[in-house]
């Protein structure tokens, strides 16, 4: 059955250029999530238009005129994911699409304020479209709290209640989905799963590479293979950096597993049923652990040298041009 998907990721300072210039499309290329097809960007919309200026400045203005305190750790932005699973999603004509997109939509505005919402964009360029709903969570009584407005687990838990309601009124296929709050389930970034992919399909080029530059042959063939590994080096550090982040959670779902599995034969209803479904989608994290300890033989693989000669400033200066 499909779930009904809404997921709020709070936002200081810090994180808000970064979301809007992935949420407007304002970067020229999507290295860590290779799903995007640029060349269908101009399919992408808004409900709500995004500031004139920037997230940033528009939040400030909003807060200067609410008269908010700002701490330093304050969340400035909460960011909405709206979207459906993959087969619901896809299999909706455009004008129904735009109008699940609308409901969910006025059924936030209801909650935070239309006043507070800085842009709403449906993203047509991806596998699944989906809509980036981003708001400054600035309360009736002029407070800058995304706490009071979402609330703690049981009042997340009352908004995806309330929202599968509203949405399943229209489409009654729809089930009611879960927080990772709920689930006590933690996130696993998903441009990390997409950088995986990524690096297992460039696997077979990378080690060609390097028995083209272990000969250290002359010409053009040991340069093309030389910056062919300056750009993925980057990509190994970056995906090995974000597992070790992890690991502590991928031990603890790899401990969970074998006990919930068991426990789950004996039963055998639709609770545990269930159950397994959610580990197997678990064992896809422990393919991320497969992929790290390949690059990193890989890697161990690369002469000194070799590492030298690609990290030189020179190389990395001309690369940029």
């Amino acid at each position: 059955m499909p779930y009904a998907i809404l997921r709020f990721q709070k936002r200081k300072a810090g994180g808000v250029a970064a979301c809007e210039r992935h949420n407007e499309r304002r970067k020229e290329a999507y290295k860590s999530n290779p799903d995007i097809d640029m060349g269908r960007s101009k399919e992408n919309y808004h409900l709500v238009p995004p500031p004139r200026y920037t997230y940033k400045k528009e939040i400030n203005r909003m807060i200067a005129e609410a008269g908010c305190k700002v701490r330093r750790d304050s969340v400035m932005m909460v960011e909405t994911l709206i979207t459906a699973s993959p087969e619901f999603m896809n299999s909706l004509p455009p004008e129904e699409q735009k109008l699940y997109f609308q409901t969910a939509l006025d059924f936030v505005s209801e909650r935070v304020g239309r006043q507070n919402i800085l842009s709403a964009v449906v993203h047509m360029d991806e596998k699944t479209p989906h809509m980036h709903l981003s708001f400054c969570p600035i309360t009736p009584d002029g407070k800058l709290s995304a706490k009071v407005l979402l609330g703690n687990q049981k009042s997340l838990s009352e908004w995806q209640t309330a929202y599968h309601e509203r949405m399943s009124a229209r489409w009654s296929g729809l089930e009611r989905g879960q927080s990772s709050m709920e689930t006590k389930r933690k996130h696993i970034p998903t441009w990390l799963f997409k950088l995986g992919g990524r690096l297992d399909k460039q696997y077979g080029e990378i080690v060609n590479a390097l028995s083209d530059i272990n000969a250290f042959n002359a010409g053009k063939k040991r340069d093309k293979a030389l910056e062919l590994l300056a750009a993925w080096l980057p990509d190994v550090e970056k995906f090995s950096k974000e597992i070790g982040k992890q690991q502590a959670y991928i031990d603890s779902l790899k401990a969970k597993i074998g006990q919930e599995a068991d426990y789950a034969e004996r039963m055998r209803d639709g609770k545990y049923a269930e159950e397994l479904k959610v580990q197997q989608a678990n064992r896809k994290i422990f393919e991320l652990q497969r992929t790290n300890a390949q690059m990193e033989r890989l890697l161990s693989k690369i002469p000194p040298e070799v590492l030298a000669e690609i990290q030189k400033p020179n190389r990395n200066k001309s690369k940029e041009r």
